[in-house]
């Protein structure tokens, strides 16, 4: 079997769901619960790749960046998006959550490649979750998801980044969750 990563930038989509999703559904290499006075969150990384969850009242949304080929249910899409260029998307819910994206594909030469990847290893390594993935190491730079959050009782902002050295490309990702 080998050790190097199948996932590639061209097969990736941005899914929004409006409904949990099973984490059996995924290879989660970190997990991170948030609990706020109005809401409650859920953060894997999933690889290059990420899932957060956000519940309000028992309503939720989930937003996915996943390969186009994995098992994700039909059930509950309200978006689903190829991962190019860059995009951007609201959507303000009667239940009372408010959603905002906006996702940026950047392919780099070689060396602002290798500058921007080390700043955000080094930036992941001093705050938020910095999961590296050297088993999928290529071109002597570690794939690696790097996500921050904040976090305040009537919002949660989050970005990450999802860094893939043999495509020299950076995932970037800014999604923001409201209470209405």
């Amino acid at each position: 079997m080998s050790t190097r990563q199948k996932l590639r930038v061209a097969s990736l989509r941005f899914y929004l769901y409006d409904r949990p999703l099973h984490p059996e559904l995924f290879d989660v290499y970190h997990d991170d619960h948030i609990v706020q006075a109005g809401y409650q969150a859920r953060i894997w990384v999933t690889g290059c790749t990420h899932v957060i969850t956000f519940w309000l009242d028992g309503q939720c949304i989930s937003e996915v960046l996943a390969d186009r080929t994995s098992t994700l249910p039909g059930r509950g899409v309200l978006l689903d998006l190829p991962l190019r260029g860059e995009k951007h998307h609201e959507t303000r819910r009667t239940d009372g959550i408010h959603y905002m994206m906006n996702f940026q594909v950047e392919s780099m030469n070689p060396l602002v490649y290798s500058q921007t990847h080390r700043e955000l290893a080094r930036q992941g390594t001093q705050r938020g979750l910095f999961v590296p993935f050297p088993m999928w190491m290529s071109n002597s730079l570690t794939p690696f998801s790097y996500i921050d959050h904040q976090a305040t009782p009537r919002h949660l902002h989050v970005f990450a980044f999802h860094a893939f050295p043999e495509d020299l490309t950076m995932v970037k990702t800014q999604s923001i969750f409201e209470l209405g």
